[in-house]
């Protein structure tokens, strides 16, 4: 018998890309719009980025589904640091990684030019959207981001210490094309060639 998982979302509005962590290599994915029809095929015998759309029988080669395969996720990578009052960290994903109001994270690795206080350091999360979160420290006189940097929960609101988990993805990337319409309810099915006995 050969692993296979079922999952439902319902897209966001407007509907994006999402990495769905499957916990094996995914050989073969359908999904299907339930709310407005419709539906994608892909398998690894296709290139990565690929979807059949199974009703027209269009082939895409891109924003289709790529198979994900991290080997180690163990922060969420930041993108920018605003220096602000308060300070502003743009990142991956928040939800991914479970940030919650009032936790202290660490911020590590970023590259920053210029004089002042160094952005790698602990804050306390005043408040996140799903890319961005909000420190509690005025940063207008730090130094300045450049590039890079990882960002990772240390403790909660409580005080008790987080430990550090491997959030890496065994996958897919469903891409805008096959993860279907605008807040349209969503079911994948996800297939692998590894057998469980």
């Amino acid at each position: 018998m050969a692993q296979v998982r079922t999952f439902t979302w319902t897209n966001a509005n407007p509907a994006v890309a999402r990495d769905q962590d499957v916990g094996f290599i995914v050989a073969e994915a359908t999904t299907v719009d339930t709310t407005n029809g419709g539906s994608w095929y892909w398998n690894n015998q296709m290139a990565d980025a690929a979807s059949l759309d199974v009703d027209s029988g269009a082939f895409a080669t891109t924003n289709g589904f790529t198979p994900l395969a991290e080997s180690s996720n163990y922060a969420a990578s930041a993108s920018a640091f605003t220096n602000a009052s308060p300070g502003v960290i743009t990142v991956d994903d928040t939800a991914r990684y479970g940030f919650v109001i009032g936790d202290t994270i660490k911020v590590e690795g970023i590259a920053e030019s210029g004089a002042g206080a160094s952005l790698n350091r602990d804050y306390v999360i005043a408040s996140f959207t799903a890319t961005t979160i909000t420190t509690d420290i005025d940063t207008t006189s730090y130094a300045v981001w450049v590039s890079g940097g990882k960002v990772s929960r240390v403790s909660n609101l409580a005080g008790d210490a987080i430990p550090i988990q491997n959030l890496a993805i065994r996958g897919i990337t469903v891409g805008t094309t096959p993860v279907g319409a605008n807040s349209a309810v969503m079911v994948m099915v996800c297939r692998g060639d590894e057998s469980v006995t």
